[in-house]
């Protein structure tokens, strides 16, 4: 497993206007979040911005293990089966699997709402970010 970075990453749909975000840590540390949001979209196209965003914040070779609530978004990353409804999201995986590419990735599910304290904070920044109140 790789040592250094641990990301969390959300995302979130109601009436068709999305959310994703993001929270980097390091050492027990956060060390960046980013969130953002978009209309006219789904919450699993939100779940692979939120992924795609964060990989690409990283610096070039980085090593991280990436937890997200979405498990077409881990499995489909981690190759197992074909997830049904990943099959619509097939642009975002292959950037997703580029992206991959170029760190060293560990994929790893997280159960949503469980109380997991960057986990939580990745939902808040998504409600923040589509009902646009700053946090």
């Amino acid at each position: 497993m790789p040592t250094g970075l641990h990301i969390f990453t959300d995302g979130s749909c109601k009436d068709g206007r999305g959310s994703w975000a993001y929270v980097v840590i390091r050492d027990g540390g956060v060390i960046a979040e980013a969130s953002g949001w978009q209309a006219r979209t789904n919450s699993l196209h939100m779940e692979f911005r939120a992924a795609i965003e964060a990989l690409r914040s990283l610096p070039p070779e980085s090593s991280a293990t990436l937890s997200s609530d979405s498990r077409i978004l881990v499995d489909a990353m981690k190759r197992v089966g074909k997830p049904l409804t990943a099959a619509q999201h097939q642009d975002e995986i292959q950037v997703l699997f580029s992206l991959d590419a170029k760190h060293q990735i560990v994929w790893r599910w997280v159960k949503a709402h469980a109380g997991n304290v960057y986990n939580e904070r990745c939902d808040e920044l998504c409600v923040a970010a589509r009902t646009g109140i700053n946090i």
